[in-house]
């Protein structure tokens, strides 16, 4: 029997990845799995008469999907499929951790990973003068991504700025790097390392390759296999970003987990088939004892 599956994501994305959704809806036919793409904005989700229900285009579905390839962050809803014994992809425990980098800095301390000093505040504490680090310093929202909500601020008056831009965020704050510009990207697909990408930028201290930055293959030491192997033991992933800056001495410093993770990079510097990998990573985890 066909596997059934839903591959769901939110209508702006959706439209910046209309070439990444048909390569999976592709690659799904190929391997004989029913992949349906479907809107979030189409599916309800709550309890009804005592029972967790989910519904489509509000009416109950007649057939559960056997699992979700989730590429929007709603950790409430990713816990409500687990729940209703769907398995999600990536699962509830990576995107309520990993959509929050206070949260993933917080669940990674202690565990021998170099990692920047972090200190998790509220925007409005920025005006106490209660400053935990000497400036010049980073100033990231908790939930941001893409180096979006992102500022270096130099005096009083760029903290006075940014607070006035980010009103009432929650937010972290950390030094800078000591290779400003640089990071690097690894593409982690279940235990597995698949990839990983240095990705540049001379023109700023952010390196995204959506700002501007640009990308190469990278090949990872045994020392940094190391630390990226301390974090993949830490979760049970499907398909994830982890993101790395650079010390002053070259060093891996980690820096966050992308669980929605765009994969232009990684397909600018190799010819893996990530998209096919990643359906049959999720056939083997449906046909284990355990179920996802």
């Amino acid at each position: 029997m066909k596997a059934r599956g839903w591959l769901i994501y939110e209508e702006e994305h959706a439209k910046k990845n209309k070439a990444f959704i048909e390569w999976f809806l592709d690659e799904a036919i190929e391997l004989e799995i029913e992949l349906d793409f479907i809107l979030q904005s189409r599916i309800s989700f709550g309890v009804h008469n005592y029972q967790l229900v989910l519904l489509l285009d509000d009416a109950p579905l007649s057939e559960s999907p056997d699992f979700v390839i989730m590429r929007n962050i709603d950790p409430l809803f990713n816990e409500q499929l687990e729940r209703m014994r769907i398995p999600c992809f990536n699962s509830h425990h990576v995107s309520v951790i990993c959509n929050d980098k206070a949260r993933t800095h917080q669940y990674l301390a202690g565990k021998g990973i170099p990692m920047l000093d972090t200190y998790f505040m509220e925007t409005d504490e920025l005006l106490t003068g209660n400053l935990p680090l000497p400036m010049p310093f980073i100033i990231k929202t908790r939930t941001g991504r893409g180096g979006g909500d992102v500022f270096m601020v130099e005096n009083i008056e760029e903290v006075e700025a940014v607070h006035a831009q980010l009103s009432a965020r929650s937010i972290i704050l950390q030094p800078l790097a000591g290779s400003p510009g640089k990071d690097l990207r690894v593409y982690v697909l279940g235990s597995e390392v698949v990839w990983a990408v240095l990705r540049s930028n001379k023109n700023s201290f952010k390196a995204n390759y959506t700002l501007g930055g640009q990308a190469e293959a990278y090949s990872l030491t045994e020392a940094e296999l190391i630390i990226v192997n301390k974090i993949i033991e830490q979760f049970d992933f499907g398909l994830v970003g982890i993101d790395f800056l650079f010390d002053e001495n070259g060093g891996l410093l980690f820096n966050e987990i992308e669980d929605v993770v765009g994969c232009r990079t990684l397909c600018l510097t190799s010819d893996i088939n990530i998209v096919k990998r990643y359906l049959e990573f999720i056939l083997q985890k449906l046909s284990s004892p355990s179920g996802g």
